[in-house]
């Protein structure tokens, strides 16, 4: 028998799940969810669930914490480097400073490691939505190779990447149904080929063969990158805290969580921004590096109101639902899955301080397997 936990995501707040469509108890706010995409034809219900939204814990198994419960602490607040954000960038930009280099880090966050999008994404590392054309072609493509150094590291240090970091290469497909999605598909393969990466379009009939459970019409097609990965976000972080809290005992890494960061302090004789101001302490820090994901935005606008600084942050929140399929066995996937739409949303803008996101919203599907097996899809 299946079940399903559905993750209501929005930049606002933390993370909700509902088992099994509904829950009962301190309703706070009810909201309806459906997935009509016919992508996988018949094997995912259309109807739609009611969703009282009040906090409740996921249903999915708990993974191994490579963590303590408390976070490391030390005794010095003045730091080489503090940066603001423990998810998956930030925690990650403290290990290449902590393995790279003999300076001190300090990480600080308004709660804990995987308690944003970190935790709520699907983990793709995926090239085959990506532009060649665009202007984070070349971060993409770093990023995309420096995770697969990190999990061909692991393998060499006689662990398996599957289990410390939930890693697979499942390659990826981008589908579309119509001929225009058909054409655009041909052109993303041709342009993804002369940057370097391997592609190829699937007909119709080709991608049945790679994925019987998807269901395009006659006039469909897909993108294929057979190179494509996807992670556990759950278990890359606990892997990556436990390399930076090696550093600890030397006295070059400390954590400072549920301490939300309330200012910035300059220095009264240079000028220049020397210390995070948290809700419990003052952190000195030579560099101070923001990485707190889609607040990066709104934090970098609060710490520098009423300054003549002038800031043009590109990374902005997004609206999104996640719904995971437990023990959920009418549908197996053999690739990650992506609908052509996605792109479009993707690459949309929105207004500054634009909270409501409901009329841009498309009806787009991602589709992996996690570690354990579950089934999870993401609507955007």
């Amino acid at each position: 028998m299946s079940s399903a936990s559905i993750a209501v995501n929005s930049p606002s707040s933390s993370n909700h799940f509902i088992k099994d469509g509904v829950t009962s108890v301190n309703v706070n706010r009810l909201c309806s969810f459906s997935f009509e995409s016919g992508l996988f034809g018949s094997k995912i219900p259309t109807k739609k669930l009611s969703l009282s939204v009040n906090g409740t814990r996921p249903t999915r198994p708990e993974r191994i914490s490579y963590s303590g419960l408390e976070p490391v602490k030390a005794s010095s607040r003045s730091f080489d480097v503090v940066i603001v954000g423990a998810g998956v960038i930030g925690l990650t930009i403290a290990r290449q400073f902590l393995t790279g280099s003999d300076l001190s880090v300090a990480v600080v966050d308004k709660a804990v490691p995987c308690s944003g999008a970190t935790g709520a994404g699907q983990g793709y590392i995926w090239m085959v939505h990506k532009n060649p054309a665009s202007e984070t072609w070349e971060l993409t493509k770093r990023s995309h190779q420096l995770w697969k150094m990190l999990a061909e590291t692991i393998r060499d240090q006689g662990m398996d990447p599957l289990q410390v970091l939930g890693w697979k290469k499942t390659g990826s497909l981008l589908v579309g149904r119509t001929p225009e999605d058909s054409v655009m598909l041909r052109k993303r393969v041709s342009q993804l080929s002369e940057a370097g990466v391997r592609a190829e379009y699937l007909s119709t009939d080709e991608l049945h063969s790679k994925e019987p459970a998807i269901y395009v019409g006659t006039d469909g097609g897909a993108a294929f990158a057979p190179d494509d990965c996807q992670l556990d976000a759950h278990q890359a972080v606990s892997y990556i805290e436990k390399v930076n809290r090696s550093f600890a005992p030397e006295g070059r890494y400390a954590e400072f969580y549920h301490e939300p960061v309330t200012g910035l302090v300059r220095s009264t004789s240079s000028g220049e921004f020397e210390a995070v101001q948290t809700s419990n302490n003052t952190l000195y820090g030579k560099a101070i590096v923001v990485a707190a994901g889609c607040w990066s935005r709104s934090l970098m606008h609060d710490l520098f109101k009423g300054s003549h600084i002038q800031l043009d942050a590109l990374v902005m929140p997004r609206k999104g639902h996640l719904l995971v399929f437990e023990n959920f066995n009418p549908l197996q996937l053999n690739h990650g899955s992506m609908e052509v739409g996605y792109v479009d949303y993707q690459n949309a803008t929105f207004p500054l301080g634009l909270d409501d996101q409901s009329q841009t919203l498309s009806v787009s599907m991602t589709a992996t397997i996690d570690m354990m097996g579950n089934l999870v899809l993401g609507k955007f």
